[in-house]
Parts: structure tokens; sequence; C-alpha cells
């Protein structure tokens, strides 16, 4: 697109902020809640972009070449736009230092020290009373100094001229890893055949495919067959998507495949929309729909919402369905001649306790914004051509969330004076709709533990000391709770790893991929820690029949690590565990300082 002259080689992109409240407008944008996983989608993306072959591990990272350069944004606790008349431009973030350090700067510092990324953009909001634009601390001192950065290039307002000098020559030198002043000849033959070619539209259904979460699926309802389906219903306001399933900051599509076109390739498809948009603000059109439902050997329903609900600038005030599409669905459920398909396209949690709850709700997919070839992958999907493995970025909260606490709180922890819940599943303990990781599979896979490291003894120096961590009222602190990780020798294998090998075991009846997710769970007793933590995540693909088997090492000063309420990183002793996905499989590993 560059050498077409439709772009820059520069890219304000990944969107980084972990979506810590489910109304934030820009989930769309974000990889989840988790930092472990948005920070290693950040490093993974940047590098995608970055990286030119064979100079990965270049010698002198200020100079090393740059395919495309990457921004990691927004930098840091940004996720309020514009809620009930508070935006973003005058939010006053009022952030712990734990929080900070624990979730909202986590996967800065993976992108930036793990992916290499060329410049980091400032957020729109304040932090404890400091324009994150104009904050030496964040900008300079963490990000310069404790991250050491390489050419980025920041905007801070009225300054002296020798530090836009100094800017200058950031820019400068991310232009010249770029190639501008050097006659880079290394992909300029690259051009419109490039672009649009049948590898690229293949991985864009591929993504969409993969993307795919199945929800629920009582007594296989799907995948559907497409021998036993003569009449398909198709009804719902994104039953014929197109622009709406590219979300935003979007390209131009080389071509879209709407649900329509996706399922007409594989029985025929009689479609009624049911609702005249997403907003669903007239109930007429809902009658169609229910009579061709009534007709067909199966009906799916295609709802969500749209840019003109959730998107930068628009924070939802709820997590419902809007308008009649609750109604739409159950009034199609009620005919339909077997249970049916809902598809939901939206970035953020809904709630849909009432399909789940509905026998005549057979299945339920999330779709996300699918992007140009979604309708494709959705229908591949329910007629059993790819078998889904996706897991939900996100716990999808009750309705009843919203007004258990304003968006504007920004402390993950509960505050129980005032009676607000934690955020994201690591400190929020009440009900949900469907849970952080959840996703289900066409076939059955189990998981079996076949070797671990289950004890970390842990030799101090006479320059390492104890720490104190707050207790659980009632418990009896260690001779040594903890110890500070700074004073640890982590990265020259001081502190040993904890490994361990799961065998994946396919019992059902067809191929699939499985995501296995490992959590760290904290000694009981430790006041204020989170309930669990993902520090590791790996897919595995397993033929219908046969097992797979994964192994994983996990650094304890990472994956063991807490940050107390001010600020220190702390190895805790006592006994930790790993959980391995949401099933009872889990096993001690007790941490000694001797």
């Amino acid at each position: 697109m560059h050498n077409l002259g439709h772009a820059g080689l520069t890219f304000w992109s990944p969107n980084i902020n972990v979506a810590r409240d489910p109304r934030w407008g820009r989930i769309l944008e974000t990889p989840g809640e988790d930092p472990y996983v948005v920070g290693t989608y950040a490093s993974n993306f940047v590098r995608g972009l970055q990286d030119v072959e064979g100079t990965e591990n270049f010698w002198d990272l200020n100079s090393r070449p740059l395919k495309v350069a990457a921004c990691c944004k927004h930098y840091a606790a940004y996720d309020v736009d514009n809620w009930l008349g508070v935006d973003r431009l005058h939010f006053d973030a009022r952030v712990t230092e734990q929080d900070m350090l624990e979730t909202f700067l986590k996967p800065f510092e993976m992108c930036v020290k793990d992916g290499d990324v060329s410049s980091v953009m400032c957020s729109y909001n304040r932090v404890n009373g400091i324009p994150t634009c104009a904050d030496p601390k964040l900008l300079k001192g963490t990000i310069r100094g404790e991250w050491d950065l390489h050419g980025n290039a920041v905007e801070g307002g009225k300054v002296r001229e020798a530090e836009i000098d100094k800017s200058l020559k950031y820019l400068y030198t991310v232009m010249m890893r770029l190639g501008f002043f050097d006659g880079s000849h290394n992909f300029e033959n690259l051009g419109s055949r490039d672009i649009c070619s049948k590898e690229h539209v293949e991985l864009a259904t591929r993504t969409a495919r993969e993307g795919i979460v199945l929800l629920k699926n009582d007594n296989q309802t799907l995948p559907l067959n497409s021998h036993d389906i003569r009449i398909l219903a198709l009804v719902g306001p994104h039953a014929n998507a197109t622009k709406a399933m590219i979300g935003n900051y979007e390209g131009v599509p080389c071509k879209y495949t709407s649900p329509i076109s996706g399922f007409s390739k594989y029985t025929k498809v009689v479609y009624e929309m049911g609702c005249g948009d997403v907003q669903c603000k007239n109930e007429s059109l809902i009658f169609p729909a229910v009579a061709a439902a009534k007709k067909a050997d199966a009906a799916v329903v295609v709802v969500g919402i749209d840019l003109g609900v959730e998107a930068e600038s628009k924070d939802r005030v709820d997590l419902l369905l809007p308008g009649y599409q609750t109604q739409l669905v159950n009034q199609v459920a009620a005919v339909a001649k077997a249970p049916i398909t809902l598809v939901i396209m939206s970035a953020g949690g809904i709630d849909i306790s009432f399909a789940k709850n509905n026998s005549n709700v057979g299945a339920i997919l999330w779709a996300g914004y699918p992007g140009e070839e979604g309708g494709r992958a959705i229908a591949d999907v329910v007629f059993g051509h790819y078998n889904p493995g996706g897991r939900l970025p996100l716990t999808w909260h009750e309705a009843s969330y919203v007004d258990a606490l304003p968006m504007t709180s920004m402390p993950l922890r509960p505050i129980h004076h005032l009676g607000y819940p934690g955020r994201t599943y690591k400190f929020f303990n009440g009900s949900t709709v469907y849970p952080f990781g959840h996703g289900l599979s066409y076939t059955t896979f189990n998981h079996r533990l076949l070797a671990a490291d289950r004890k970390l003894a842990v030799k101090l120096n006479r320059f390492q000391h104890c720490r104190h961590l707050n207790y659980t009222s009632g418990s009896r602190p260690p001779p040594c709770p903890a110890v500070s990780i700074d004073d640890l020798d982590c990265d020259g294998g001081g502190v040993a790893k904890v490994g361990f090998e799961v065998r994946v075991e396919n019992g059902g009846e067809r191929d699939g991929s499985e995501v296995v997710m490992v959590y760290a769970v904290p000694p009981a007793e430790v006041a204020g820690a989170p309930l669990k933590r993902l520090v590791g995540f790996e897919k595995v693909f397993v033929e219908a029949g046969r097992s797979g088997r994964v192994k994983f090492e996990v650094d304890a000063c990472k994956s063991f690590g807490l940050v107390d309420h001010k600020g220190y990183h702390l190895l805790a002793s006592g006994e930790h565990k790993i959980v391995i996905g949401h099933g009872p499989l889990s096993f001690p590993v007790r941490v000694e300082f001797f």
C-alpha cells in the first residue's frame, strides 16, 4: 500500500489497553482483559509488522532495519472514552501503584522488551493528576530508562528547542530504520497483486474461523448436516452483514462474504431481516422472520451490536442486546422445527442469559467482528467444515454488573466499603454469563498431568532479606513471607523454573484444536492477591481418538510473583498452585526460602 501511494510506513497500532470494564467502547480494538494475553498479542503483532527476516537479532537495536514501524498505544490506564458525561480528555484515572504495575503497564513492558516496538503513544487521560503525555516518570523514567525503548517520538507540549531536537532525532532514527534515506530495496517490488492474493483471502478466512467461540451446544445441535437441511432460515440484523464485520480502523476489504453468501454455499437460504438495524427499535419485521423459521428445516439468528453502540468515543451504558433483538430471538426459537443457532457479532460481552437458559436455543456462537470473510467462516463452523476452538478473551458479565459500580472506578480489586465488585476474572468472584477463557468444541478433550515440579527451594544470601506481606485474618505468616524479586537472580538461572507436561486426549470423533490454558493461584492466605492469573497457554491440534503432549516451563519470578500495595515485586513463600484449564486438574508448587 505504501508503494502504491496509499499509506505510510508508520502505523499507530496495536491498541493494547487492558479491557478493564465491559462498557468500554474500544474493546473491539484490544485483545481482552488479561495483561499476559494482551502483552503476548502485542509483542507478536509488533514483530509481524516490524521484523525484517534475518535481522531479528540485529547487533544494534537502534539501527535494526524495520519493515513497518508499529506503535503500542495508549500508555497508560486508558479505558474511559465517553461515559455519562465523563470524557477521556478530562478524565483523571486514580490508579494505585499496585494496579499500575500489575495490570496497566504489563502489556506495554512486554511490547517494548519482547516486541522491540519502535514507538509508544501516550494516552489522552491523566493518571493521578498528571497528563500521561507530560509525565516524566512514565515517559522517560519507565519507557526509556527502565525498559530501554529504541527510537520513540513523544509529543510533550510546550518544550525547549533542545527537547524538540531530541524528539526529532528519535523520529528520524525510525525513518532511517524504515529505509527512507538509504535506498532500501527490500520491499519495493510489492504491489497490488500482493494485496488481494488468494493466500491473503484464505488467511482472512482462517483468522475468522479461529476467532469464533462456541459458547453453547446442547445435545450436539451443531454442526448441522447439509444433507438434512433443504431450507435454512437466516434472520437477524447481522444476517447480511458486510462492513459491520470489519469493525473500525479498517482497511479496504478485497471483498465481503456476508453470512448469506457463506450459508448459501451449503444449502438454500431464506433471509429475513427481523430488525431494520442493530438498534431494532421496530418489532414489525419480527413476524416475517418467525414465518420463515416455521417453514425452514433449521434456523440461524445473527444478532449483536456494531459501531453505533460500541466504538471510540462511545462507551456503552448497558450489556444487553439493543431494542427488540431479544424478542426476535425468543419468538424465532419458539416456532422453529428444531433448536436454533444463535450467532453474536460484538466485541464486548453481552448478557444473553435468556438464550443460554432457553432450551429452544440449541447453540450459541460468538463471532466477534470477523472480518471480510466472516460470513464464510461462520457458515463453515455451523456446518462442521471447521471445528471451533476459540476462547473468550473477556468475561461476559450479567447486565446487573453495570449497576454495581461506575465505569470511572479504577481499582481492580473489590472495594468492600462501597460494595464494588472486583474487575476482570482475576478479582471478580460473582456469577457470570460466560467466564474468561470459555469455549467449547465439537469434540471432547481431556487433560492428564504427566510430570511436574512441585517444589521450589530458593537459597538466600546475606544480601537478600525477607519481606512482609499482608495476610488474611487468622492466618499465621511463615518465617520468611516473601523476597523481593529485584533481589533474586531470576534471569541468571538462580531461581528455578517450574516445568510440567500435559497430555491432551481427543476422546471424540472429530479432529480439533485445544487451547491449554495455565493459571497460577497464589497462597490462599495472602490478602488481596488475584484469585488466579493466566501464566501460559498453548494451542495443540489433536486428531480424533489420538493424544498430544504439551510441555510448559513457567518462570517462577514472573508466574508466581506478586505486586504488593506499595508496588514492590515479591515472590511469596508457601503453597502456590498451578491450574490447567477450567477443570479439576491442578497441582501444588511449594516455594521455600532457606
